[in-house]
């Protein structure tokens, strides 16, 4: 009994714990970039491509395992863009398995942004996104109709995704609602890179500039309407609160 009475931290106690775990997870971040920059490197040159494919080919698990790595860093630190992971997925993987792997590796570095801001809150999001991302997003915290928007913001290209990653879970939203909405939105985008990196490796070049060219449509759409969404939900919050 004394021990439950004693366990309660000052607030002084809880900032420090933030701090002390804000610093691990920045050493850790920093860390895992490093030790991932030689690889991020590589897709930037055809030998280097081809010298992961080389990997992938001798030791199947160990390239999934650093593909895997790859795609949640991605999410985590936004170090490379999506696209070119999935790109990657497609050419190493095929459309199934590589959609499979993308995926996965997706819901890992979702639901690991989600529970290290839920436990250190809005300074980790202030460390690593944009004051300007924040004010767009802010909206967020407060609308009833936050599943519809993190739906709707994820499923249209050239959203600000990556700061949304990171201030959802300081939403009212479901853990679990979260990953299904947000998995379930990108999943278009995604299959059609993997798809396309798929088609590319093949040798089908046809289907390669099909999706290329819907993806492109889909991207000059969204460029067009993204700022008109985000202001169709700040005015819904603005007339709600009037």
């Amino acid at each position: 009994m004394i021990l439950k009475k004693n366990i309660g931290l000052s607030e002084k106690q809880k900032r420090a714990i933030r701090i002390a775990a804000l610093c691990i997870f920045a050493f850790v971040m920093i860390a895992l970039t490093v030790a991932c920059f030689p690889i991020v490197k590589m897709l930037a040159t055809d030998a280097g491509r081809a010298d992961i494919e080389a990997l992938v080919d001798e030791n199947l698990f160990l390239g999934i395992v650093v593909f895997l790595l790859l795609q949640v860093l991605q999410i985590v630190v936004a170090l490379i863009p999506g696209a070119v992971i999935q790109i990657l997925g497609g050419v190493l993987f095929g459309g199934f398995w590589g959609s499979v792997l993308c995926i996965f590796g997706t819901l890992l570095g979702e639901a690991a942004v989600f529970y290290i801001v839920k436990l250190l809150g809005m300074p980790l999001v202030e460390a690593l996104v944009d004051e300007k991302g924040i004010k767009k997003l802010s909206f967020l915290q407060d609308t009833k109709k936050v599943e519809l928007a993190v739906f709707i913001l994820y499923l249209i290209p050239v959203m600000p995704k990556d700061a949304l990653t990171y201030i959802a879970p300081l939403t009212k939203i479901k853990p679990s609602t979260f990953f299904v909405l947000s998995i379930t939105a990108r999943a278009p985008s995604m299959i059609m890179s993997i798809v396309f990196g798929s088609s590319l490796s093949s040798g089908n070049t046809v289907a390669a500039l099909v999706i290329f060219a819907a993806v492109a449509v889909a991207g000059i759409v969204g460029i067009m309407y993204k700022d008109r969404i985000i202001n169709f939900f700040k005015a819904a919050k603005i007339r709600r609160n009037g």
